[in-house]
């Protein structure tokens, strides 16, 4: 037996001692699985996979790979596309979070809540919901898998961005495990007679470990914002006859800050929410839902017109527009969806039926799989850019020019295109997706409904079309680049050291890093930082 074996063997044991040998695996499966995202970037396949159960058991895994000088890198649900959890060294350390899912306190009264970060935005949302409070945003569509720690580490948007901005700006303070194991207290939770109601006790600490893509340390508990649930929801869907019309429609909506949710499609994601299932008879069944009880799912209204069941509602539409409407009071959500109404139409919008906003809202963490792959099973990759509203329709034209210049190339291959598009407060997203047909490989199957991973799973592996489509992401990113655009989920993907043009900020960082993380061990090659 070598050296290097005697030690795993070593740190293997030592981590059964700290939690138990139902909760470390030097499985292969289970590693590959748990080291793969969705980006089809290569990467190293973790050495052990730990599953703790809270803090305490975080630190002491943590503490015995320090002492090996062993890379560690923490996993949430998994969503990430930019390599956020891949390991980047051989070797590695990874911290399943995903059993560490308890709501640990509830505060109606000083409106915040804490959260160990395995905790999914579905499992959140539905312990808040008979306290009738939520927070400010309450998680993305992947809400079924993503975890609090995943989203505050790659600064998640989307459900609630339109009023309550991302994911970060809902945090009040974290408790983060550093890389030699010492655990670290944020916010107004580190006063030693007080509690964590307040973000800013002294400088904002909370932010360095935000958005951080878990360069920094591990966040084991989260505490985040409440609001009370609204007493009424509107919705109001439009079409528009091109991306730019669609795009100037939602800067306007975004400086009105009306809108609790507003979201783009182009026609690709239109056809697709009906031919994977997504149907108009699936709306009609949950405003049924909704008018069984009094009221149904709370503050669910709809001016919503039942068609005869089946209709197809987006089949024909180039780009939808989607919007909701939350509010303490019916009026109120009125006066906005009808001046949103309004916007609409000055811009060429028609009014479609808002099917699609409705079972968003009613159904907020669903599966995956109609945001996951295309329409046929295509695989999926997004790329997005970041931005202020003044640059958005310039963005968006830059998009289209982008993908009318690569149409011959990506007809040759086979490789499709679809837009999202929306805003975080008065921030601009454009996220553009490639499809092409490919192997799905374990991780995207174990995400889909059997029926679909029994239909899918015979696709075999397209290296040619892949190496195309991954090309063209990157074009698209520097392409953004170029425009200014910031980036969300920054992981090991977007070049974050190459963007920043201000050295002592570029100083700052590194010494931040020095200081919490010295040998360059908590997940290396995160914000470029190695």
């Amino acid at each position: 037996m070598n050296n290097q074996s005697a030690v795993k063997i070593d740190v293997v044991q030592q981590l059964i001692s700290a939690i138990g040998s139902a909760y470390v695996s030097v499985d292969e499966v289970t590693r590959k699985l748990l080291s793969t995202d969705l980006s089809f970037k290569p990467g190293e396949i973790a050495e052990v996979v730990v599953s703790p159960a809270n803090s305490e058991e975080v630190a002491a895994c943590v503490s015995i790979a320090a002492k090996v000088n062993m890379p560690v890198v923490a996993r949430g649900g998994g969503m990430s596309y930019t390599q956020g959890y891949q390991p980047e060294q051989p070797g590695s350390l990874l911290v399943d979070m995903q059993r560490m899912d308890q709501v640990l306190e509830i505060n109606t009264q000083d409106m915040y809540v804490t959260v160990q970060t395995g905790c999914t935005w579905k499992q959140l949302y539905e312990a808040l919901l008979p306290h009738n409070v939520r927070t400010p945003y309450f998680g993305p569509l992947s809400g079924m898998y993503a975890t609090v720690g995943g989203a505050l580490s790659q600064n998640s948007l989307f459900l609630g961005s339109g009023l309550y901005n991302t994911t970060a700006e809902s945090a009040l303070g974290l408790q983060v495990v550093l890389a030699d194991g010492s655990v670290l207290q944020t916010g107004s939770a580190a006063h030693v007679n007080s509690q964590a109601f307040y973000r800013h006790f002294g400088p904002d600490l909370t932010g360095i470990f935000t958005a951080d893509t878990g360069a920094f340390g591990i966040k084991t508990q989260a505490t985040l914002r409440l609001i009370e649930a609204p007493e009424v929801t509107l919705f109001l869907s439009f079409g528009f006859n091109s991306l730019e019309d669609m795009i100037q429609t939602q800067t306007v909506l975004a400086r009105k800050r009306i809108c609790a949710e507003c979201y783009g499609f182009d026609p690709y994601y239109n056809k697709s929410f009906e031919s994977q299932g997504f149907t108009f008879g699936e709306g009609v069944a949950v405003l049924r839902e909704v008018a069984a009880s009094e009221g149904g799912i709370k503050g669910l209204w709809t001016s919503f017109k039942v068609a005869a069941s089946g209709k197809t509602f987006l089949r024909n539409v180039d780009y939808s527009l989607h919007m909701t409407f939350d509010s303490y009071d019916k009026d109120v959500a009125h006066r906005a969806l009808e001046t949103a109404r309004k916007v609409c139409k000055d811009n060429g919008g028609y009014e479609i039926d808002n099917t699609l906003p409705t079972v968003f809202r009613a159904h907020p963490f669903g599966g995956v799989r109609t945001v996951l792959l295309g329409k046929d099973g295509e695989v999926w990759i997004p790329v997005h850019g970041f931005m202020p509203l003044s640059k958005a329709v310039a963005v968006g034209n830059a998009t289209e020019a982008f993908f009318a210049e690569q149409r011959d190339l990506m007809a040759e291959h086979g490789i499709k295109s679809s837009y999202l598009t929306c805003f975080s407060g008065t921030e601009f997203v454009i996220e553009p997706s490639l499809y092409w047909r490919d192997e799905l490989g374990d991780f995207r199957l174990s995400l889909i409904e059997e029926e679909f991973q029994d239909k899918w799973k015979i696709f075999e592996a397209q290296p040619d079309k892949r190496a195309v489509a991954l090309a063209l992401r990157d074009k698209l990113r520097d392409l953004y680049d170029q425009h200014g655009c910031c980036h969300l989920q920054i992981g090991k993907y977007y070049p974050f050291q190459e963007m920043i043009g201000n050295e002592p900020l570029k100083a700052l960082l590194n010494g931040v890093k020095d200081l919490v993380d010295p040998n360059r061990k908590m997940n290396p090659g995160s914000l470029g930082l190695r």
